[in-house]
């Protein structure tokens, strides 16, 4: 699986010399978790970028105590797995945004963010980064903003721009994974061969209503083409279920947002993306079906 890194990976840092130079900054750890103030201290000393300052800590035993939660779910590999991973985000609305801030929080170290459009008020009924306060901002450059509030540690570019069959084999260069947040099947298909053309898995999201789907595929896959044979070979153009973004609400946005996120962190933890089953959420009952294809 690719890996993306905005400084180049340091060679295993000395146990002790991490713990002496902690030793100098007064309340930067407790025990075996270091606080934020701790990891900007270290970065700082050792000439290194923070998500390299929590991977030599992790190395060392000693956790960011923004994931002391995380410790016995993840595994000290699998953090640096995470913190190394770069995740390109078509569409930071419903699903992407959602995806975002949970992946961010899961321990994803950098993004790249496309958007074209900016909030508006419809939006506020789903969407992450959507509050009355950004009405009329890009939502790329917002949900950039709120993500690095989350975790100033990120690396982040974002691109307010429309993702096309001609820009998207220079966005892709560098990433990990393809997380589509996009809201039309044409473009969903679009951005799916993109992946596979790079050579990055893909997660896959679709909202409609109450219900939605997600699916993660390994580099090279075609499901969601195989799936919607019609929709992206200009037959369906006119067609409103193609092209239109659906009605939708906050639980079902988020709860397929949820699904894409914790198939890719799995899958970027792991170091192999396996193909997923289809799973689809079906808010108004609640319920979750697996679908083998």
């Amino acid at each position: 699986m690719p890996e993306h890194y905005d400084s180049a990976p340091v060679e295993k840092l000395d146990a002790e010399a991490l713990r002496r130079s902690l030793e100098q900054y007064e309340g930067s750890c407790e025990g075996a978790f270091v606080r934020i103030r701790g990891v900007k201290a270290l970065a700082r000393d050792f000439g290194i970028s923070e998500r390299e300052a929590m991977c030599a800590l992790v190395d060392a035993g000693l956790w960011p105590e923004r994931f002391r939660r995380s410790r016995s779910v993840l595994s000290a590999e699998g953090l640096k797995r995470l913190l190394r991973a770069r995740v390109f985000i078509a569409g930071c609305g419903g699903l992407g945004g959602h995806a975002a801030a949970l992946l961010a929080r899961s321990g994803v170290g950098a993004f790249v963010l496309c958007d074209p459009d900016v909030f508006e008020e419809s939006n506020l009924n789903r969407q992450m980064f959507c509050t009355e306060a950004v009405l009329g901002r890009s939502k790329a450059e917002t949900a950039r903003e709120a993500l690095l509030n989350t975790a100033s540690h990120l690396g982040i570019e974002a691109h307010v721009l429309a993702v096309d069959a001609e820009n998207l084999p220079a966005l892709l260069a560098g990433c990990s994974a393809v997380v589509d947040g996009l809201d039309s099947l044409p473009k969903k298909i679009m951005l799916e061969e993109a992946a596979a053309r790079a050579g990055l898995p893909f997660v896959h999201g679709s909202v409609s209503r109450e219900e939605g789907f997600a699916f993660i595929e390994a580099a090279g896959g075609r499901r969601l083409a195989a799936m919607w044979p019609d929709a992206g070979n200009g037959t369906k153009q006119g067609d409103s279920a193609f092209t239109e973004a659906p009605d939708t609400v906050a639980s079902s946005a988020a709860g397929v947002a949820c699904l894409m996120a914790s198939l890719l962190v799995g899958a970027l933890a792991r170091g192999e993306v396996r193909d997923s089953a289809l799973l689809h959420l079906d808010c108004s009952v609640p319920e979750l079906e697996r679908f083998a294809f």
